[in-house]
């Protein structure tokens, strides 16, 4: 700045614009009243913070922020990410390449319009890889139905299907107008696999092949099943994992928020949808 003065150029406005720095730059000067001032609450809401975090390492801010809302605190979100920016528990950010199926969607507007099915394999130490399968709502995100076993087939996959149809249709033991979503897994393509959907009034709708975007959804839950539950453990063996998994999927139905749902449970969103129908 004096070097500038020196050379003629007395103005800040003329020296910003041949520093090519800001101009505002050149007049702030850091008052003591701009200074963050601690909140009377700010050790409470730390502890809260570090609590929510350290129970579930696998959950961002805006998760953590969402469970202390639900248990009662008054809390902006920006402020739960700069306490776990200054406590170190910020996961690095992940941002993948969006990928839509050629719809552009798939959500379901109600539940029970369209169900998404798929299996992928869990590690146990006794049995090595062992395929999970399972049925989600695409409304509601939930659960539905699901087994762990040893070897899943055409058989075992329909099984699946049954335990989801009698669940949610107890009555007429049919799911007519349900559209089941797969791939091209051989226990789908089989023909007892077929002919047993058709017979509960289910239609079946592949996805398009080498597009696992179109069965986005239930992917999505593979991934986030491992990342906060399994993998936080060494394999286990098949009983050991499958008494885990009855636990988590309970808690994945019944307690984890998702941020699709505006932070609701499935089973929340699920009963939501059914008191506005009523």
């Amino acid at each position: 700045m004096t070097h500038m003065q020196e050379r003629g150029i007395s103005s800040r406005s003329r020296a910003a614009r041949y520093s090519g720095l800001a101009r505002h730059g050149l007049y702030y000067q850091p008052h003591p009243s701009s200074l963050r001032l601690a909140r009377p609450d700010e050790a409470r809401a730390r502890a809260a913070v570090r609590r929510v975090a350290f129970a579930h390492v696998t959950y961002g801010h805006r998760r953590v922020w969402a469970m202390l809302r639900r248990d009662g605190w008054t809390i902006n979100r920006k402020r739960v990410l700069r306490l776990m920016r200054e406590e170190r528990l910020l996961r690095p950010a992940h941002f993948p390449r969006p990928r839509l199926p050629a719809t552009g969607a798939v959500e379901a507007p109600e539940p029970n319009l369209r169900w998404y099915t798929d299996l992928t394999y869990v590690d146990t130490s006794d049995r090595g890889p062992c395929p999970l399968t399972s049925i989600m709502d695409a409304c509601t995100r939930e659960i539905l139905s699901w087994s762990f076993l040893p070897n899943c087939g055409a058989v075992e996959a329909f099984e699946v299907l049954e335990k989801a149809v009698i669940r949610e249709f107890p009555h007429e033991l049919r799911a007519p107008g349900v559209v089941l979503r797969t791939d091209a897994g051989s226990q789908f393509i089989a023909h007892s696999f077929r002919e047993g959907a058709k017979s509960l009034g289910i239609e079946l709708q592949a996805i398009r092949k080498k597009r696992p975007e179109d069965n986005g959804m239930i992917e999505s839950y593979h991934g986030k099943l491992k990342m906060d539950y399994l993998w936080l453990r060494e394999p286990q063996s098949f009983v050991e994992t499958r008494e885990l998994l009855e636990v988590a999927l309970r808690h994945y139905n019944e307690e984890r928020h998702h941020s699709s749902l505006n932070y609701l449970t499935p089973t929340e969103f699920a009963k939501k949808k059914e008191e506005q129908r009523a």
